[in-house]
């Protein structure tokens, strides 16, 4: 059995910004993607068949201006519309479902999509309108039942455009990671959002049968990613793709794209993936081919979930707590308060109580008091007036994810603690 063919595509030529480029530059990005297309698969018309029903699934998870680098650049995603198009497929649909309950059409919107769409003729697919089938995995494993788009369901040919981030709850998000946006609604996407997330994301995988990603990573993210408000975790100069079949090899290529030791190893969904049968993250079973990967890899900083020892201010009381869930929402939180500079203007002690609190509990705390995920919720006996986030009826998963909406923000509560 051969090795696993993956390739990588770069330029150094200007191609713009992912909201402002020329016909020009579009046409470089489009023939990197040709390349990629050549080089791991013979060519797109290996990937897409005349006639096929073709699904794009993007990454728009929140309303944010394209030039800002976090959502699916649209210079990648019109260059791969017309490749596909080139194919004579019989439909081309871009779906996706985006985070924190929102109304999808309007990230795709204001993320740029939509005039993606409007000027390339194809159909855009809000995964929130459409329906689903259950897909049920006979194994005692986590989240072993959920829907699946029908889009998805129906495709020919499923094709996956990740960002290429480095990624706080998940250590990277790209190929495999891609698919938790195939999913209805916020309680599914809430759902087993703890230490269970690496199963989750590769169920998902599993389920979308995709056929080929090709990573958005014109610009890339290091360090706390997906959204990191750090401005030099943004690397806007990247100019690098990698494209193949295998998913869990390309997510493992882009770890070594990064710079990071034991390429394959160091994100827990690659792992398990791997160990379930999805790929290889193993390099010497890969063939890496168009540009050699020594001449394009950087070294990207990893994401720094530490709690304690780095916000003025603050003293959050780390209980046992899953470093996907609960203790990432809280520092994600507290990153975006010490870049704004407000935690600095706190008027009183601000003490944070999340996971299983131990004996003996800690009753005495002076100042402003948060409990944040149901592990911590005993501790509202000594604290009645403290903030709380977890489980409520509305969201009804032990994980605040909700603390990110508008109007339920962890940030914003805070913040109001200066006034």
């Amino acid at each position: 059995m051969g090795k696993t063919k993956i390739a990588l595509a770069h330029t150094n030529a200007d191609i713009g910004k992912p909201g402002e480029y020329s016909r020009a530059q579009l046409d470089i990005v489009k023939q990197m993607i040709r390349e990629a297309a050549d080089n791991s698969n013979g060519g797109m018309h290996n990937i897409v068949k005349s006639g096929d029903k073709v699904l794009i699934k993007i990454n728009t998870v929140v309303p944010s201006a394209p030039n800002n680098g976090f959502t699916t650049d649209p210079r990648m995603l019109e260059a791969l519309i017309e490749l596909v198009k080139e194919q004579n497929p019989s439909r081309i649909q871009v779906g996706e479902r985006c985070a924190q309950g929102a109304d999808t059409i309007n990230a795709m919107i204001g993320c740029g999509i939509k005039d993606v769409t409007d000027r390339t003729g194809v159909e855009l697919i809000p995964f929130d309108n459409v329906p689903f089938e259950m897909y049920k995995i006979n194994r005692p494993i986590s989240f072993n039942e959920f829907p699946v788009p029908k889009p998805v369901i129906d495709a020919d040919c499923y094709i996956g455009l990740p960002k290429m981030k480095v990624h706080i709850h998940t250590t990277l998000t790209c190929a495999l990671k891609l698919q938790f946006g195939n999913l209805p609604d916020y309680d599914w996407m809430a759902r087993c959002h703890r230490d269970d997330i690496y199963q989750k994301i590769v169920n998902l995988t599993r389920a979308a049968k995709p056929t080929w990603f090709v990573t958005d990573s014109l610009y890339a993210c290091q360090g706390n990613g997906p959204f990191s408000p750090y401005p030099e975790d943004l690397i806007k100069d990247f100019n690098t793709i990698c494209a193949g079949s295998d998913p869990v090899a390309v997510d493992t290529v882009v770890e070594a794209l990064m710079d990071w030791d034991n390429p394959g190893q160091n994100a827990p969904a690659t792992v398990l993936a791997a160990f379930e049968g999805l790929g290889t993250n193993k390099l010497e079973e890969i063939d890496i081919l168009g540009v050699p990967i020594n001449s394009v890899k950087r070294k990207f900083r990893r994401q720094d979930t530490k709690l304690q020892g780095l916000f003025p201010n603050v003293n959050v009381v780390v209980g046992s707590a899953c470093e996907p869930g609960c203790r990432v929402l809280v520092r994600m939180a507290l990153d975006e308060l010490l870049i704004t500079g407000k935690l600095k203007e706190l008027k009183r002690p601000l003490t944070i109580f999340t996971g299983k609190q131990f004996e003996p509990y800690i009753t005495d705390v002076e100042g402003d008091v948060i409990v944040y995920g149901d592990c911590a919720k005993n501790m509202l006996d000594y604290y009645p007036k403290a903030a709380y986030w977890g489980a409520t009826k509305e969201f009804p998963n032990c994980t605040p994810v909700w603390s990110n909406r508008p109007g339920y923000r962890l940030v914003d509560h805070i913040a109001s603690l200066t006034k």
